[in-house]
């Protein structure tokens, strides 16, 4: 965690602030702080890794004892769960390699972690539609510069679409202490982490931030109007910040994992001297299907959005926001042209066939949308594979590409 972070972060019960314990272990590196203890007026926390713990929890008890013993690997063990001895030397051999992916460190993580969701996300249909509006919305906030926020962000896959446009660095909020370290280490390196509860205030000063998000998340948070009022705050800078909530489930409609939703009406009444703008995710999902524009400057009719399963919300006085918006096209790749995971691959000679193959029953049923745009099969030339590695990939990949059958995934995702 760099310096210039920590004079953001507060403490999420007395609202003081955090600075390191240097009287007890700790680790640094030029400006940036990798191991040690942070302390307010009323707790101490553990910082492993560059992430702040900033919960009370038996788990970040046991980091804070370890990290003051000079154990920062056990430190992180603890915070990973790992209680088998030999999942966790095999972790720990992960945790230093050079060539470990993001794919072999989860499959360390056992089969308790959400591993097949999150490999498979870059081409699922809410990261799809959330990407875009992400894009959309950051890109006209922080034009002028600024911060931005995923809260709830998981193992940060849209964190990563945040890194080009916010500065200084993007920070990624969740209770989930290994998905943070994943995002630090594979899916958006670079961002800042902090681990802490959504239904506890958020450990960041007023206005330290000119964009805030939580998308796939909401639903499962109970404290949802302390939430808002939270995101609302962290935007309070006096500008034209935003405040994005993305793919957050409908109480009208039925989905397959609802978490506590509420109803479009109960979701505007969370919001308090803004009122958000509703947007019926099918309708946005079909303009990046169709290939855009993504029109943030339709107004849902209530019938629209009390039938559809998943809402967007996004609460701004930056009117350009409200607008329709061209889908990027990227000429490079951010990270390296790679196969979409979903693809089986056969050999055909000089050429390989690439068939879809979902990973479950259960995830082709959820995301079954997807075969709107992801085709059943593709045969390729051998030779235009072998272009992957080039920033400008052979016409027939860049069509792959186009189609989402090859990637831009992050270096060393599997």
């Amino acid at each position: 965690m760099q310096l210039s972070t920590l004079d953001l972060v507060r403490c999420p019960y007395c609202g003081g602030h955090l600075a390191l314990v240097t009287s007890l272990f700790h680790r640094e590196e030029g400006d940036e702080l990798l191991d040690g203890i942070l302390g307010c007026h009323c707790c101490t926390f553990p910082l492993v890794d560059g992430i702040p713990v900033l919960l009370l929890s038996p788990a970040s008890a046991d980091a804070n004892a370890q990290i003051q013993a000079g154990r920062p690997d056990l430190a992180r063990r603890a915070l990973f769960g790992i209680a088998d001895d030999a999942r966790a030397a095999r972790f720990d051999d992960m945790a230093v390699s050079a060539t470990a992916t993001y794919r072999d460190v989860v499959d360390a993580l056992g089969p308790d972690f959400e591993g097949g969701y999150f490999l498979y996300r870059f081409s699922d249909p809410t990261y799809l539609v959330a990407h875009a509006v992400v894009r959309a919305v950051a890109r006209t906030v922080l034009a002028g510069g600024g911060r931005a926020i995923d809260v709830c962000g998981g193992s940060g896959h849209l964190t990563r679409s945040l890194l080009d446009v916010s500065s200084p660095a993007p920070v990624l909020a969740d209770l989930y202490y290994s998905k943070i370290w994943l995002a630090r280490r594979f899916t958006a390196p670079g961002c800042e982490g902090v681990c802490c509860d959504g239904n506890a205030p958020l450990p960041f000063a007023r206005g330290a931030f000119r964009y805030a998000m939580c998308t796939d998340a909401f639903m499962y948070i109970w404290t949802k109007r302390r939430f808002v009022g939270e995101m609302t705050r962290l935007v309070d800078d006096g500008r034209d910040g935003a405040v994005l909530i993305g793919h957050t489930h409908n109480a009208e409609t039925w989905s397959p994992s609802h978490g506590q939703a509420l109803s479009p009406d109960g979701y505007r009444d969370l919001f308090e001297g803004i009122a958000p703008r509703l947007f019926a995710e099918s309708a946005l999902f079909e303009d990046v299907v169709r290939g855009g524009p993504l029109d943030l400057g339709r107004r849902d009719t209530p019938d629209a959005l009390a039938a559809d399963p998943a809402l967007t919300l996004v609460a701004t006085r930056n009117a350009a926001v409200f607008a329709p918006h061209a889908l990027e096209t990227p000429a490079a790749p951010r990270g390296e042209y790679r196969l979409n995971p979903l693809y089986a691959v056969e050999d055909m000679g000089d050429a390989v066939r690439l068939r879809l193959r979902f990973p479950s029953p259960d995830y082709e049923d959820e995301y079954s949308a997807c075969r709107r745009y992801l085709p059943p099969e593709a045969l390729v030339p051998r030779a235009a594979l072998g272009t992957l590695d080039a920033r400008v990939p052979a016409p027939a990949v860049a069509e792959l590409v186009r189609q989402r059958v090859v990637l831009d995934l992050p270096r060393r995702y599997y």
